[in-house]
């Protein structure tokens, strides 16, 4: 049971457990040692879920600073949440498809406006 809390305690504060989701569900046994299938997958299936819950928090961020300012770029992103070039870009491509950000520009000039 400690072992499942300091599972979702590190998922949760970005701990380094998190490789165990997604295509790598299958070494979280290894973790578990002791621990049956049904224990783990609760475990793994709340992971997923306060991931996905933090991602569409940082996602209606975004699209508050886009609102506010009337535009935001990849580096703006970057600076609200000290992420990664390639994170941030990923945010706002997901934001694009759904249709709720859109791209204006090319290259270094790129900038988004809200729909």
């Amino acid at each position: 049971m400690n072992v499942l809390i300091g599972l979702m305690l590190g998922l949760l504060f970005g701990g380094g457990v998190g490789w165990v989701l997604g295509r790598r569900a299958e070494r979280a046994a290894y973790l578990f040692s002791g621990a049956d299938e049904e224990e783990v997958s609760e475990a793994l299936g709340a992971a997923q879920v306060a991931v996905a819950e933090r991602i569409q928090k940082r996602l209606e961020r975004i699209m508050e600073a886009a609102t506010r300012e009337g535009r935001i770029t990849n580096d703006g992103v970057e600076e609200l949440f000290c992420i990664s070039d390639r994170t941030a870009s990923n945010y706002l491509r997901q934001l694009t498809e759904a249709g709720r950000l859109e791209r204006q520009g090319i290259g270094r000039g790129t900038f988004y406006t809200p729909r």
